[in-house]
């Protein structure tokens, strides 16, 4: 097979029903289409600021070690998606080797890894070490989640009727109730009876050990399944705290972890439980598979993080149907048609919270719905 890259494309996507929301970017979108030769493309996106992934791509170069990453793979041939990702790498070096520019690569990264799959006529999870488990449990991320009981029941009962047995809620601003959010967790395990799996988000709206550990106690008794995004990314010590103080498994890595290197620190020092990275932010596919390399041996475990649209979901169930160990699938609840119209042809959870994969996939086996693409462009 011999690909060259014809074009990068980045289209910055806008959902018309909102432009902003506190903590969630999936009413707006950057996506990217990298187009080969052999009248084929790949897609990709990254949960982060269009308007910056869009300059950094298109930019002109500033130096050797500084260059927009279009111009770096243009006219390149793709042999090796891993040759390419060090090659933006490296000519990142000047501007950027975490943060946004890891970001950019990210979305680039699964679009290289989605056209050279689709060329091959292999499923992306082909190049991960194979499928292993067609069908994947799937939770549901609920956000924002109401203070009021009647509210968030209405909210958390919308999940079940849809067939979730997993639901994953987040630290919201009125937590700092301590009352009313112990009340509220004990009524959400009442409502939701004890068969169904709960976890908890904290999403960094704590960033001190002392602000949760208050709620460990009603947490273990109530069984949530782990514990996401404590606190910051610097705070290693106090995630030591937390996994010396609850049985609760902890996960890190959604917020801020730009590549292996940031893992690095807390797995030196044990502290976490399960790897959370967001593909679209982390470095990639490429990345993820170096990450679950690194990590096997110390057995953690890895569940990706995605709160953006299918595409994200698509690359996560590739990178799940591929590990030894059976993990749930995030399943973001976001009412944006980004999030719900995005792809023509998206996984579904069905009446038992799973999600099936088809074994004849060639990439990631999206096709992007146009008409939306075209209807929510911006400049």
């Amino acid at each position: 097979m011999s690909i060259r890259i014809d074009s990068v494309e980045v289209i910055c996507l806008q959902d018309p029903q909102a432009d902003f929301v506190r903590f969630e970017g999936s009413y707006q979108n950057a996506l990217i289409v990298v187009r080969g030769d052999n009248g084929l493309y790949g897609v990709g996106e990254t949960d982060s600021p269009p308007q910056v992934i869009k300059a950094l791509i298109e930019s002109r170069p500033y130096n050797y070690l500084s260059s927009g990453l279009a111009s770096v793979l243009v006219g390149e041939v793709l042999d090796d998606p891993v040759r390419l990702w060090n090659k933006m790498y490296r000519s990142t070096n000047w501007h950027g080797r975490y943060g946004v520019a890891i970001h950019a690569i990210s979305a680039l990264d699964i679009a290289l890894w989605d056209l050279f799959a689709r060329s091959e006529q292999k499923p992306l999870h082909a190049y991960m070490g194979g499928m292993k488990h067609r069908r994947l449990p799937v939770y549901a991320t609920l956000y924002p989640m109401a203070a009021e009981p009647q509210l968030f029941e209405q909210q958390v009962g919308a999940c079940l009727e849809q067939g979730f047995k997993r639901i994953k809620i987040c630290v919201e601003p009125w937590w700092q109730d301590r009352a009313l959010a112990i009340g509220n967790l004990r009524r959400l395990r009442e409502f939701v009876g004890p068969d169904i799996e709960l976890m908890v988000d904290v999403a960094m709206e704590f960033t001190r050990f002392e602000q949760l550990e208050p709620f460990l106690d009603t947490l273990k008794s109530l069984d949530f399944k782990w514990i996401e995004a404590p606190f910051d990314a610097d705070n290693l010590e106090d995630h030591r705290r937390l996994r010396a103080a609850t049985p609760i498994p902890v996960g890190v890595g959604d917020l801020g972890f730009t590549t292996c290197k940031e893992f690095q620190p807390y797995l030196t020092a044990d502290g976490f439980d399960i790897a959370q990275p967001d593909i679209t932010l982390f470095g990639g596919v490429s990345e993820v598979i170096k990450l679950r390399d690194m990590l096997a041996p110390r057995g953690k475990r890895i569940v990706p993080h995605a709160y953006n649209t299918d595409l994200t979901i698509a690359v996560n169930a590739q990178f799940l149907s591929a590990q030894e160990r059976i993990e749930p699938l995030e399943y973001s609840t976001s009412p944006s048609i980004l999030r719900r119209q995005l792809v023509v042809n998206p996984l579904r959870p069905d009446g038992q919270g799973m999600i099936t994969l088809d074994e004849g996939t060639h990439g990631l086996g999206l096709e992007l719905n146009w008409d939306l693409v075209n209807a929510c462009r911006t400049p």
